[in-house]
Order: C-alpha cells, then structure tokens, then sequence
C-alpha cells in the first residue's frame, strides 16, 4: 500500500472516529437534560431545571454543565462560527432566571390549518407556497412517516424582536386580538403534536377600554393551552431555542436579551401523541380560539427575524446545518396567512438572505372594513 493510500485510510478512520466520538458524547448529553429536569412547575407534565450558581458562565461552561442547567446545546463552533456566535450572544445574555409560575393562558398555538389559495403571493420557483388559515412563515420538511434518531429534526434556534401591536386602523372590534411568533417542532405535516415557544403580543378593544399584553410562553400542543412566563416589551429583542431528545420529550429556551431574563421548560405531551421531526417551523400566527374561530390577527405592522436555522439529529451531532428558512428546495415551505374567509392574504413572509425573515401584517389585519 502506498504512503497515500495509508494518509488517506487514516484520514478517513480519524473521521468516522470523531464523528462517532461526537454521536456519543451528544447521547450523553441528551441523558443529562432528561435527568437534571427534575423541578416541578404548576403544570402537571412540564418541569423545569435548578439554577445556575452564582457567577455561571454559559458560554465558556462545559456541554455537561449546559445540560445540567437547562442551557440550549452548544453549536460546533469550528463548523458553524455563525450560529455558534448567535447562541454565545445569548448565553452571555442570560444573567437572570425567572422562576416564577407558568400560567395556563386559555390560547392555543395549534398545528397548521390548511387554506386555499387567496390573493397573490409569489415564491422562488423552487419553494412551495402553501396557505393557512392561522400560520404564516417558513417550514423546513422532510419525508419522515416516524421519528427517526438520525434524521429526524432535533434542534431549532431564532432570534427576533417582539412585535409591537394594535387593532387595525380605525377598528374596535370588541375583544382581544393576538400574534404569536414562535419557533417549534412538528404541526404542519404531523398534526398530532407541535412542540413550540416564542413571544406573544395581544391588543384589546372593547368600548373605552383599551389594553395590550405582552409575554413569553411554551407550549406541547394538545397536552396543555400556551403557558405563559414572564412579561416582555415591545421591541425587545428574543431568542428561542427548541429541542427534543426523545419523540416524547423536548425543551424550549426562551430569553429576552433586552431584560437579561430566560427560561427552559421541559415539556412532554402528558400520554398524547409523540413528535416524528418532520418539520421544523418559522412562524407568525394567530392563536385559537375567539368564539369558533381563531383569534383575529393584530397590525403588528412588521416582525423582522434576524437570524434563523434548524438540525437534524446527525447534524446537531456533527456541528452541521442545512435548514434555514432562506432556503429555495422544494421541501422548504412558504406560507401565507389568510382572513376567515379565505379571501385575502393577511401575513406574508419575505426571505432577507439565509437565515433572515421579514414578516408584514396586510389587508384585513391592517385597514377596516373587514373581519380577519
């Protein structure tokens, strides 16, 4: 054999053996979540983690210390120096955990619910624009009938701003409308479960009566409504972290970087139907339910998501990711909200490169003379 032949096999043995080194250690990882999320919430079925010690360091911290602590997973920072330093940005944020109690909101973020085609709305050539009654956004899909450990979708991040809201222009409608924006798991094409977090932004209008609300919650739909954590603001600036370490059993971390103030929830779907990872989703959506219908959806005017992506677990393990809402395959989803009536489109997203995207409030949701 050949000096070459040799370099190349041993280049190829080093390879496959830190990539089974990294498999290994992330299993292990993935036990210490599960086994340090021992703190009871006041939901049944949701529990949460100790807190760090005092001086804790997240960034420089060990992944075994992360787990520990309820930290989101550390992405590979030779491999992926862009999304390593967006999760840096927000560890180095997170100097406060809230412990207060999660509060059962009555709203439901739920799976998507197909629409027909309304107004016109293009997308690349090479995405496929679908329609939905509450959701608007990206989704990265796959062909997945079951979960799969390797393939299956495992880790999704964003960072975005908390919408600012209103009714529409002029309008009273006599009640609460609402926008959630949040990142998860499943809820497109596996409607069983969806496993979620992010920021909400409600407006009120009844009479003289006026009000808005802001806060951040998690949600495992349909084992239990939104659940609500602590009180954001307008503008400030979020970042959400989703991951699952079994079909039936995820995590969400959700940080205001503008307040210093985070939380992880780990969530289970209390005996419901577990996750397969066929979808990691991007979303703006208007919650149920109002009467028989979803929530109307606010003017939120606009909601800028400046950075976006999501793993499989073989990625998530080798540092690796290529799921972004940017992206133009055909398995990436554009979708368009539209009106109660299946008349007009009323959220619309745009792609701002990879990993960006611009959400904008239209029709119905911003002018009167219509029910949205």
């Amino acid at each position: 054999m050949s000096n070459y032949s040799c370099k190349v096999m041993v280049s190829a043995m080093t390879v496959l053996f830190f990539s089974a080194l990294a498999e290994a250690q992330n299993s292990d990882v993935k036990a210490i979540y599960d086994a340090s999320s021992t703190v009871l919430t006041s939901v049944a079925g949701v529990r949460t983690f100790n807190p760090p010690p005092a001086g804790f360091n997240a960034v420089a911290a060990s992944d075994e210390d992360l787990a520990t602590y309820g930290f989101p997973p550390r992405p590979n920072q030779q491999n992926n120096p862009a999304e390593y330093a967006r999760w840096a940005k927000a560890m180095a944020a997170a100097k406060i955990r809230w412990n207060g109690e999660l509060k059962p909101t009555g709203l439901y973020s739920g799976p998507a619910r197909a629409a027909k085609p309304a107004a016109a709305a293009s997308a690349t050539s090479a995405t496929s624009a679908v329609y939905y009654y509450n959701w608007s956004g990206f989704i990265n899909t796959n062909s997945l009938t079951a979960y799969n450990p390797n393939t299956s979708f495992s880790y999704i991040t964003s960072e975005f701003n908390v919408p600012a809201v209103s009714q529409a222009v002029n309008a009273c409608d006599g009640g609460w409308d609402w926008e959630v924006s949040w990142n998860g798991i499943d809820g497109s094409k596996n409607q069983n479960a969806l496993l979620q977090g992010g920021s909400a932004s409600g407006a009120l209008c009844s009479g003289s009566t006026k009000a808005t609300s802001y806060y951040a919650w998690v949600e495992w739909y349909p084992a239990y409504p939104m659940l609500s954590a602590f009180n954001i603001n307008p503008g400030d600036d979020m970042y959400v972290a989703t991951w699952i370490t079994s079909p039936t059993q995820g995590y969400v971390f959700v940080i205001d970087m503008t307040k210093s103030l985070s939380y992880t929830a780990a969530l289970t779907p209390n005996g419901g139907a577990g996750l397969i990872g066929n979808s990691a989703e991007y979303v703006v959506e208007r919650p149920c339910c109002r009467g028989a219908n979803d929530f109307p959806l606010p003017n939120y005017v606009w909601d800028f998501w400046a950075n976006s992506s999501a793993y499989t677990f073989a990625g998530q393990a080798k540092g690796t990711t290529g799921f972004y809402p940017g992206s133009t395959a055909a398995s990436n989803w554009l979708t368009y909200m539209v009106d109660d009536q299946d008349t007009q489109v009323i959220s619309a997203p745009t792609a701002q490169g990879k990993y960006g995207i611009f959400f904008e409030a239209q029709h119905c949701a911003v002018d009167p003379g219509c029910t949205p």
